[in-house]
């Protein structure tokens, strides 16, 4: 199993793009600004998006995706989200106004775009792959995932805040190998943080307590512009567990180096 990292910025900045994963060579988890990484080749190699939520960071780039292969096509790009995602998606970008239908063109029996619809708790099997929807806990209907083979496995927790029911699911299931933990602010942002429900490395510490195991850790959604003073901050709180910043362009390959 391959993880390509197109993108993992809490912001856009000239060096760095929002969340995108690539994962293999056919899904694509998120599908922010990052995901403008991909060349034209790997674009049409896309079959399956799994979206974690509906804010824009993690969706704006699925429209101009699909626009760039339309034409060449050959297979529709399943869209796996909560149905408030796909409802956001349905009424807001792929609405005839923001950006044409893609669910029913080139036509309705063959579409650019399928949604899939998912819920907490499903099971897909993609390929080779498992994937566990998780619960997360975010201003809107989020889910993580943890998705794993016969080489190894990770989870992400998408954008998050402060729960039990993310630990709780993953703790079903055998220890993964690699964590990836939205964190983008500082403790003395802790009023924002709330409000915008993403960890900080203090809140991220209380929760990391629940886990089962101590898998490899990285942080993602880290502010572009003070990415170091978090990660430094991040460093001395959750020391015993020595985070890395998820860094776009980095290929994380299992089993996993220690």
């Amino acid at each position: 199993m391959k993880l390509t990292i197109l993108g993992a910025s809490g912001g856009i900045s000239p060096e760095s793009g929002t969340t995108s994963f690539l994962l293999g060579e056919s899904i694509l988890i998120d599908a922010g600004t990052g995901s403008s990484r991909l060349t034209h080749e790997q674009m049409h190699n896309i079959r399956y998006v799994l979206l974690t939520h509906s804010h824009l960071d993690h969706i704006c780039n699925l429209p101009f995706l699909l626009n760039t292969i339309i034409g060449e096509m050959k297979h529709t790009v399943e869209v796996f989200a909560l149905q408030h995602t796909i409802d956001a998606l349905k009424n807001h970008i792929f609405n005839g106004v923001i950006w044409p239908d893609f669910s029913v063109i080139p036509s309705k029996e063959n579409p650019a775009l399928r949604f899939k619809t998912i819920e907490v708790g499903e099971e897909l099997k993609l390929g080779e792959l498992d994937i566990q929807v998780l619960p997360a806990e975010h201003t809107v209907p989020t889910v993580g995932f943890r998705v794993s083979d016969k080489t190894g496995s990770f989870a992400f927790t998408g954008d998050c805040a402060r729960n039990d029911s993310f630990w709780q699911a993953l703790n079903q299931y055998s220890p993964v190998d690699l964590l990836i933990v939205d964190d983008q602010y500082l403790a003395s942002e802790v009023a924002i943080s709330e409000a915008a429900k993403h960890y900080y490395p203090q809140s991220l510490c209380e929760d990391l307590v629940k886990l089962n195991g101590q898998p490899q850790l990285y942080l993602t959604h880290l502010p572009p512009f003070k990415k170091e003073k978090v990660m430094s901050e991040a460093e001395a709180v959750l020391s015993d567990w020595q985070p890395k910043a998820l860094t776009e362009g980095m290929v994380l390959e299992f089993p996993l180096q220690p």
